[in-house]
């Protein structure tokens, strides 16, 4: 018998295997076809057809019927089994005719899975699966030996009950039970997951629980677990024996994380139980308190456990959270001196607080990587780190560290990967040791104090140097970029200043050309080239592989920079914000998505083609230049876009409906300050879902339109339409919309009553429209701090459900038909800053409760009817000790738009793309210096005011008033106060504006009140003021006549009227010569003026009575001819007594 050859034998074989392989290729195994579409059938089912949408590639019949092409189905390639089904998220929100369906308990078969007898990973997370069946049929999953891992989280339905079915699932290494309702004992609430990463350990989560103590002998049976995760358990209380003694069959638990928890110090003793435990995390653990056990915390016997973790780390830097981590805890320091082999200490977050102390490190000889980041820790870093000379990566950021760097410590760490100063408050001069870390890849020392020039040779012999970020310090002088022409390994630069004391040179030497090809670069607010004409870096042209570049704030000059989109391809981010750069040439880029040329000056009109040339674009921002014309309807093509601003151009015509229609991912729109025209809000509004829309300062039209659809609007949390052209009434569903937070209708033409509501508005902004009726007295006031009621009709008085306004800051109810008495509850709303209750028929009292406004900074209550006296307690009103109105950043870029540079510190360089053109600022008007005067957005913080002119109060003005120091307006005009002007007035430093004007005031303009040096308007005109006036110095010297018109008896300039001494310095003798002054030392000039006005007076006066009143004329003319007659004859007979000697 002749036999094949072995050639001929592995052919033969191998062609064997091949059409083995072919027949099970072509389809999967039809039982488990069948039991894939009994699947389907049971959620379709389940909405009475209305889901045929889903799952639509699992079909029965034709091409495609392979269960191996379906999504979310894996089969093996050589068996055709079925391995993995993915049916997460099936039976989610969904929609219908654009409203949300409801979402109904899935009946699911388990049963159905039993025909998959390979099957590895079942997924049914976000399927609110039917507990009552969970319960009863799990366990039949057990005859599924092959099932690793099993994901039943987000179903809220199930519960703890299912955990006795799970004990059968003896295969499984990953089990997710987060977010399900594991109420009771363990485990409950949360989530319960096994991950085998390679050949690592086998790790276990149960997160997001509530348990009631620690049971673990439902885990008893796997005892091959060697690291178990309960972060974020709820756990608490004291565990019992029991619990205890099933810790003792985990005899290869090596790690045990219980962080994020309520634990007491029992549970040190009851983890004794653990013969291998090495790696116990107790962060977040606050209810331990006193000093933190030391023995069983952090310490790490096998090393080979160790170096396995640091090269997780360092070749997976996004696993650096899930060892080795103690966040929160009450250890110090001084607890963990035992740890001699620790290679890798994360201590981030934890809230430690004093000094470093390097010395409880001694021990470690052999600490690679040290993070320290976000606690509270102060004091400067001591020089006695230099121990640690194996360190290779530290992080001290964001701490409360201050003071200078030590010449020696940092400076000998040779072997310094990756070094993490930032957001510290370390001040002083770079040290020149720096020079020495020959190894360093990462530096960032940025959002610190760092001060004086930085000089070439700190960093010229850095060439490993891949990273370096050295923005938000308090650098001068130039820096040449130059200096880093030989770090051939750089990819990131970060220099963002915030003084104009420093600038980036980048010309210099000419026609220098870099060795690195950088992927970052932020040179923001640099003054870049200032003394080369503001050009764009030339050494750009030498660069392809950017990523993100942002040259923001720089007043940069020429033409648009196009050659940088063209020569870098992979261009994600360009923000060249705030520059002077012309006319747009674009070029094509598929990979931008951000572009920000906002503040430029940009004229002629937006790309027709621009969904062309930026396909993927996420973010554009062409707002603040002067672009014309119409906004093309090829940007409705965009289909990512999720920001777009347009304000403050010159931009007109209408806005494309397919901006609101096809731009489903759209977030962020802002149309403010342009030309726009139309009906934008009429007919079936559609918003599309966009959370942010802003309308502003144009010529719109129109009324508000019907919701069409149910789903419409409901993203909206910010919508203004001010200062446009609409009109009509508000719907009612403005008002219930879930999530709007913030309206803005100023200044429009709406009227009729505001609709009650519950939507949860913070900002509520209706004023300058036509408005009437009461008060709506049924809005939702929990979250207000906005409150705009001003110039409309509103009527009645202040509802007294504003005495729930506790979180509000501004409220302005001023220019309505107001009436009654201040309701003395305002004085209650302690964080009140703004209030404004002017042009009303408010009348009574100054209520005193309004004293308690301890934080208030601008009040007016001018023109209304109020009476009685000003009191003296407003001096109570110090205002506000911090800011409130200062302008909040939006960020606009997701994360995915960010640049993550992958280290072991896994460092996200963030650039500076907080926009505060998104957010709406408040405005108010307050009367200063004569004028009606907007005041808006973080100004609000810095001005002060009390306007209490044109009422009836009477009285004296509170001396109290004077220590009003942070006021800068003072108007209490037009009332009938009387009495002299308080001296103490001059110690209002920072006031600008003071009108005493037509009262009853009498005495003089004190002299002091010279010292007011930033006094910009002063009127006392129409009193009873006398005397010389204040010397022209200072900010008198400013002051012009009608400054002090109608006080006949005040003298001396600016006034024509001078006053007749021979003293000059009458006006400015001290308080003693006062005191001694002669009642005869008077003016004589004044005194003959006054006297003979008096006279004059006097006889108009009585001549007057004559003429009206025929009576008393004729009494008074009888009595003067009695008193001629009597005088006749009274001369009469002393003459002829005299003549009587003569005539004998």
């Amino acid at each position: 018998m002749e036999y094949l050859p072995w050639s001929n034998w592995w052919l033969f074989i191998t062609l064997a295997i091949l059409m083995f392989r072919r027949s099970t290729q072509g389809g999967c195994i039809d039982v488990e076809r069948r039991a894939l579409l009994d699947i389907k059938f049971s959620l379709i089912n389940l909405y009475d057809s209305k889901r045929e949408d889903i799952l639509s590639t699992w079909i029965e019949y034709g091409s495609g019927s392979d269960c191996c092409d379906w999504e979310r189905v894996k089969c093996n390639t050589t068996t055709g089994h079925v391995t993995e089904l993915s049916l997460f998220y099936l039976n989610g929100f969904s929609y219908e005719d654009g409203r949300y369906m409801d979402e109904k308990v899935w009946p699911l078969n388990v049963s159905l899975f039993l025909h998959f007898e390979e099957l590895t990973s079942l997924d049914l997370s976000s399927n609110h699966l039917d507990g009552g069946i969970m319960k009863t049929e799990l366990e039949r999953l057990s005859s599924l030996k092959m099932l690793e891992i099993l994901d039943l989280s987000w179903n809220s339905d199930i519960n703890s009950d299912i955990l006795p079915s799970l004990s059968g699932l003896t295969s499984l290494i990953s089990l997710d039970l987060g977010r399900t309702s594991m109420n009771g004992c363990f485990p409950a609430n949360g989530k319960f997951s096994v991950n085998k990463i390679k050949d690592g350990p086998m790790r276990i989560q149960l997160t997001d629980y509530a348990l009631c103590d620690i049971r673990l002998c439902e885990l008893s049976h796997l005892t091959n677990l060697k690291e178990l995760d309960l972060s974020d358990s709820g756990v608490n209380g004291t565990p019992n024996i029991q619990a205890c003694k099933s810790l003792s069959r985990l005899k290869r638990l090596e790690s045990l994380a219980l962080s994020e928890n309520t634990l007491n110090k029992s549970i040190i003793s009851c983890l004794s139980a653990l013969p291998s435990l090495k790696i116990l995390n107790l962060s977040y653990s606050s209810s331990l308190g006193g000093p933190f056990p030391v023995k069983g915390i952090l310490i790490i016997k096998d090393t080979k456990i160790l170096e396995f973790i640091l090269l997780i780390i360092y070749q997976f830097p996004y696993f650096a959270n899930c060892f080795i981590e103690l966040f929160d805890t009450s250890l110090h320091l001084t607890e963990i001196h035992n740890l001699s082999d620790m290679k890798v200490l994360l201590f981030r977050g934890n809230g430690f607080s004093g000094t470093l102390q390097m010395e409880a490190f001694a021990s470690s000889h052999h600490l690679e990587v040290l993070d320290l980041s976000h606690n509270k820790f102060v004091g400067s870093i001591p020089s006695t780190i230099h121990a640690l000379s194996f360190l290779r990566v530290v992080s001290f950021a964001y701490n409360q560290l201050n003071g200078s760097l030590p010449d020696h410590g940092l400076c000998e760490l040779n072997n310094l990967h990756e070094m993490d100063l930032s957001h510290n408050m370390l001040d002083g001069i770079l040290p020149q040791c720096f020079n020495n870390l020959s190894s360093l890849k990462l530096l960032d020392i940025s959002s610190n104090r760092f001060t004086g020039k930085l000089v070439p040779s700190l960093i010229a012999n850095l060439t490993s140097l891949k990273y370096i970020d050295f923005s938000h310090n308090k650098f001068e002088g130039s820096f040449l970029l130059s200096s880093f022409f030989n770090l051939t390994k750089l990819e990131v630069v970060g220099f963002r200043s915030d003084n104009d004391k420093f600038e980036v040179e980048t010309e210099e030497p000419i026609g220098w050309i870099p060795l690195f090809q950088l992927e970052v670069l932020e040179l923001s607010n640099c003054n870049i080239n200032r003394h080369k004409g503001r050009v764009v870096p030339g050494f750009l042209l030498h660069q392809h592989k950017l990523r993100v570049v942002d040259m923001s704030d720089n007043s940069l000059k020429g033409q648009f920079p196009d050659w940088l989109i063209k020569n870098n391809t992979n261009l994600n981010v360009l923000n060249l914000r705030n520059n002077s750069f012309g006319s747009m040439l674009l070029y094509r880029n598929a990979n931008m998505q951000g572009l920000d040329i906002s503040g430029n000056h940009m004229i002629g009109i937006i790309p027709e083609d621009i969904h062309k040339i930026f396909p993927n674009l996420y973010y554009l921002n062409l707002s603040r230049n002067a672009l014309s014309g119409a906004i093309p309807s090829s940007v409705g093509d965009l289909s990512i876009l999720g920001v777009l601003d347009l304000s403050h151009n010159e931009l007109s015509g209408e806005v494309p409906k397919g901006l609101f229609t096809n731009l489903s991912q759209l977030r962020v729109l802002k149309l403010s300050n342009n030309k726009f025209h139309g009906q934008v809000l009429s007919g079936n509004l559609s918003l599309g879902n966009m959370e942010r829309v802003h309308l502003d300062n144009n010529r719109f039209t129109g009324k508000f339109g019907l919701r069409s659809k149910e789903i419409l609007l409901e993203l909206l949390t910010v919508l203004d339409i001010s200062n446009n052209l609409f009109e009509g009434m508000i719907p009612v569903w403005i008002s219930n919309m879930s999530r709007l937070s913030q309206l803005v209708m100023r200044n429009n033409t709406f009227e009729g009553q505001f609709p009650c509501g519950a939507a949860p508005f913070s900002f509520l902004d209706i004023s300058h429209n036509s408005f009437s009726g009461p008060i709506p007295s049924c809005l939702d006031l929990q979250h207000m701090e906005h409150l705009h009621l001003g110039s409309n009709r509103f009527t009645g008085s202040i509802p007294n459900y504003f005495r729930n306004l506790t979180n509000v800051l501004t409220l302005d109810i001023g220019d309505n038909n107001l009436s009654g008495r201040i309701p003395k509850f305002l004085g209650e709303l302690t964080n009140l800053r703004i209030l404004l209750l002017r042009k009303n028929n408010f009348s009574g009292s100054i209520p005193k409760q309004l004293c308690q406004l301890s934080n208030v900074s601008l009040i007016d209550l001018s023109d209304n009817s109020l009476s009685g006296s000003i009191p003296s307690c407003l001096q109570n009103i110090t205002g506000p000790s911090d800011l409130a109105f200062m302008k909040q950043s939006v960020r606009v870029y997701p994360s995915h738009m960010l640049y993550n540079y992958r280290s072991v510190l896994d460092k996200t360089f963030y650039t500076e793309d907080h926009n505060h053109m998104f957010e709406i600022q408040d405005e108010v008007q307050f009367t200063t210096k004569s004028l009606s005067l907007p005041y808006k957005g973080d100004a609000l913080d810095i001005m002060s005011g009390l306007d209490l002119s044109c009422n009836k109060l009477t009285g004296e003005i509170p001396e109290e008033l004077g220590l009003l120091t942070q006021i800068r307006a003072l108007n209490l005009s037009h009332n009938q106060l009387t009495g002299p002007i308080p001296v103490t007035f001059s110690n209002l430093a920072k006031i600008e504006s003071l009108d005493l004007s037509s009262n009853g005031l009498t005495g003089s303009v004190p002299s002091e009140l010279i010292k007011l040096t930033s006094l910009s308007v002063f009127n006392v005109s129409q009193n009873n003021l006398s005397g010389r006036l204040p010397e022209m110095k200072s900010q008198f010297g400013t002051f012009t006549e009608a400054s002090y018109e109608g006080n006949p008896l005040l003298c001396g300039p600016p006034l024509v009227k001078k006053c007749t001494t021979t003293n000059s310095q009458v006006t400015n003798q001290s308080d003693e010569e006062e005191d001694n002054e002669k009642w005869y030392d008077i003016d004589m000039s004044c005194f003959y003026g006054s006297s003979s006005s008096t006279c004059v007076v006097f006889l108009l006066g009585f001549a007057g009575l004559l003429y009206t009143n025929p009576q008393w004329r004729r009494r008074w003319l009888d009595w003067v001819e009695d008193c001629l007659l009597t005088c006749y004859y009274l001369l009469y007979d002393s003459i002829h007594k005299l003549s009587v000697p003569f005539h004998k």
